[in-house]
């Protein structure tokens, strides 16, 4: 049965007290309170009586038959372990991140096209070392396979990481830390490339289509030596390896099918050939 909202107001007041009063009252206790709410067109009174933190929208009536419980009692045990059990999730949703996602073919790179010859010098490793600093390179906690690709024109580290962003990241520090030349400079020098445009790019180094001589015969040779001291040694694995015979076989079709190496074929032979162009002819014979 409804009654005014002046008369619910101070019954309400009424009641709050008398529950805080007597809380041992087995009826009710300060964390209970009965109550029932329905809607009301009169706001006027209820603002009136300081009721303005209530919703303006509604009015109470006593319901001795309805109880909200306002406070919950919480086992501090059953938290402690869901949050155990929530932190245990967290854990492996990272580890699966790592797991899960498929590994990338990446190059890490400083060519004569971005890099002084100073800096290219410093990163040079000779092939006797090759073996050596594969076998560091897939000590790295991202990195699964790794081939060295180090020339007079370039350094190129070929990885199979397991994350991009970290495994660039470790091969960087790895260079850094190998030649003595800190990361900001490397970052600045150096080229990236992942899984299609890497596989792009070992295919035009190996045609000599990246050479400082367009067609140069000697960088085919240098990536066939890649392979073959690559043979046995763990760190070469199968996807590398499978890579650079690919890239092998593309450069003897590039010169048996095109007229790539028809013209000079190394810097020396270049030279020759422009000296020749721009010296008297009278002076050929002497």
């Amino acid at each position: 049965m409804a009654v005014s909202s002046a008369f619910a107001g101070a019954k309400l007041e009424t009641l709050l007290l008398s529950n805080s009063a007597s809380s041992s009252s087995p009826r009710s206790t300060p964390s209970q309170i009965r109550i029932f709410c329905k809607p009301t067109r009169n706001r006027r009174t209820l603002i009136q009586r300081g009721w303005a933190s209530f919703n303006p929208a509604i009015r109470c009536e006593v319901a001795p038959d309805v109880l909200v419980q306002t406070t919950d009692k919480i086992d501090p045990n059953a938290a402690s372990s869901s949050s155990l059990s929530a932190l245990e999730q967290l854990k492996a949703s990272a580890v699966d991140r790592y797991t899960k996602e498929r590994s990338s073919i990446v190059v890490i790179g400083l060519s004569v096209h971005t890099t002084p010859v100073e800096m290219r010098e410093k990163l040079a490793i000779p092939e006797a070392e090759w073996p050596r600093a594969i076998g560091e390179l897939c000590s790295l906690n991202h990195i699964e396979e790794a081939a060295v690709l180090s020339t007079c024109n370039r350094m190129e580290i070929y990885v199979v990481a397991m994350s991009q962003h970290r495994g660039v990241k470790e091969v960087t520090e790895w260079m850094s830390k190998t030649s003595g030349i800190p990361v900001s400079a490397l970052c600045q020098h150096r080229f990236l490339l992942y899984n299609k445009e890497a596989t792009q790019h070992i295919f035009e180094v190996s045609a000599g289509l990246d050479s400082l001589v367009l067609g140069e015969g000697q960088i085919l040779a240098q990536v066939k030596q890649v392979v073959k001291i690559g043979q046995g040694v763990v760190g070469f694995g199968r996807n590398i390896s499978g890579l650079f015979k690919h890239a092998i076989t593309v450069g003897k079709r590039v010169r048996t099918e095109t007229n790539i190496a028809a013209g000079a074929v190394s810097v020396s032979s270049a030279a020759v050939e422009l000296a020749l162009m721009k010296l008297p002819e009278s002076s050929h014979s002497t």
